[in-house]
């Protein structure tokens, strides 16, 4: 009976090393394709800056996308991390939260009407996430070799990535980055009381 099983046994290992090594191949894809959409973003932000023809497009698009993959990146964690259920609550966490940074920083770049309520009402939650990652990389040095690697580059590197982006919005005044004429991205989604805006011009 024993060694009726042994093959059993083997076939069900090979069958999880599979799995295990396709949702790895899966997460190098979702990375990657993570980070061209970041360097889009910064693309995007150069054209801005420089009052080159399609700039806010090219922001605007890579930031959506990025907000796409990391919305993706909040189920995602609980999938990958099965392992460890704290690290998968931090990760589905700093994902939201940098979702919701992504969305303020369009807002900021794109001086759209209601930016400066988003953008504060983020920055406690976007806090809050760097404070526990900080304390969970502090406590929990040593993690497996994916796990390891899934810290740093989803979470740990967009963060920074989104911390610049925040910093360089305030380095420049909004219209410095909104040169060219674009009457579709210039509108806001939120709508725009007009009194409030005569009187603000």
């Amino acid at each position: 009976m024993a060694f009726e099983q042994s093959p059993l046994r083997h076939e069900r290992r090979s069958l999880v090393a599979d799995v295990r090594y396709q949702l790895i191949s899966f997460i190098r894809s979702f990375t990657l394709l993570l980070y061209v959409a970041m360097g889009m973003a910064v693309v995007g932000v150069a054209m801005k800056f420089l009052g080159l023809t399609g700039g806010s497009f090219v922001f605007v698009f890579a930031m959506a996308v990025l907000v796409l993959l990391l919305l993706v990146q909040v189920g995602l964690s609980f999938f990958y991390i099965v392992s460890n259920v704290w690290l998968a609550l931090l990760g589905a966490f700093s994902s939201f939260s940098l979702v919701s940074g992504l969305l303020a920083l369009i807002f900021r770049y794109q001086n759209w009407f209601g930016w400066q309520v988003i953008f504060y009402a983020v920055v406690p939650l976007y806090l809050l996430s760097g404070v526990l990652l900080f304390l969970y990389l502090k406590r929990f040095q040593k993690l497996h070799e994916p796990l390891h690697k899934f810290f740093y580059r989803n979470l740990i590197f967009p963060f920074v990535f989104v911390l610049l982006l925040g910093i360089v919005s305030f380095m420049f005044s909004a219209d410095r980055y909104n040169q060219e004429d674009d009457p579709v991205l210039q509108r806001s989604p939120i709508p725009a009381d007009e009194t409030a805006v005569l009187q603000s011009n």
